[in-house]
This record gives structure tokens, sequence and C-alpha cells, in this order.
């Protein structure tokens, strides 16, 4: 189930799309919320992550530390809603690199927890951004 679109804005503005069985995007053609996260060519995204009641704590720590997304809300879920609470992520980058962790390790990570395997360390950045979030490059 990766990058199945789940819902569209009526104008367009923004998709939602499931990237793993817990983990939602938002993407925005233009970045009007200041999310911080768009680049030349990769639109700007929040994340949403579904998760037990018992695990938010650790899940904001975690956030908070090793991904530096430091604007978390917990509320009850909205798009993940086999799940008991829904975090959402402000600011989280595209990419790992060597000061954070980004949505595809948390992709992948999560993906594992709940049995399914992948693996973007094998695709190449076409391939990957087409298969986390839809978007494929206008060359």
């Amino acid at each position: 189930m990766i990058a199945e679109e789940i819902k569209s804005s009526p104008n367009g503005n923004f998709k939602l799309y499931q990237l793993c069985k817990n983990v939602v995007i938002c993407q925005t053609a233009t970045d009007p919320h200041g999310w911080g996260n768009a680049t030349e060519d990769e639109p700007a995204f929040m994340v949403y992550l579904g998760c037990k009641k018992e695990e938010v704590e650790g899940h904001i720590r975690t956030f908070n530390t090793f991904y530096r997304c430091y604007w978390c809300e917990v509320r009850k879920p909205k798009y993940l809603k086999e799940f008991e609470a829904e975090i959402k992520i402000r600011g989280m980058q595209r990419y790992i690199d060597s000061h954070a962790f980004g949505l595809d390790y948390l992709v992948e990570s999560q993906a594992g927890k709940h049995g399914q395997i992948i693996h973007f360390d094998e695709i190449d950045f076409d391939e990957y951004n087409y298969r986390t979030t839809g978007y494929m490059p206008k060359w």
C-alpha cells in the first residue's frame, strides 16, 4: 500500500497519501502554512502517524530528538481511524541525513513494525519519490 492516494481537496490544493499502514502524508503544491520542508523539486508535506495511546509519549520524544520535529499535535484519529491516536507532525525532512532522521526512515521503520517490507536503499531517488509520495519530477 505504498503511496495510495486516500483523499484530495476539491480544488486540488492538497492530497493525502498513505505510505504504510500507520503513516499518511498531506502534500501541498505550495507551502501556505510554512511547514518548511518544500524544496525546488518536491512539495511541502505534513506527516500523520497512527499509534496506540501508550506509544504517544515515546513517539513524540523520538520526533523531538532524532527527527528534529518540535511541532507535534496528538489528536483523535482523522485519517488513520484504526488506531487509538494520531500524531500530526510538522517540519519533518524528506530524507535522512547526518543531522536528523527523515520521512524515508519513518516509513521504512513503521512498515517493518507492521509486517510490510520496504527497502528504500535498493531503489533510485525517482522511484523512491514516486513510491513514497506519488510525486514524479518533471524533467
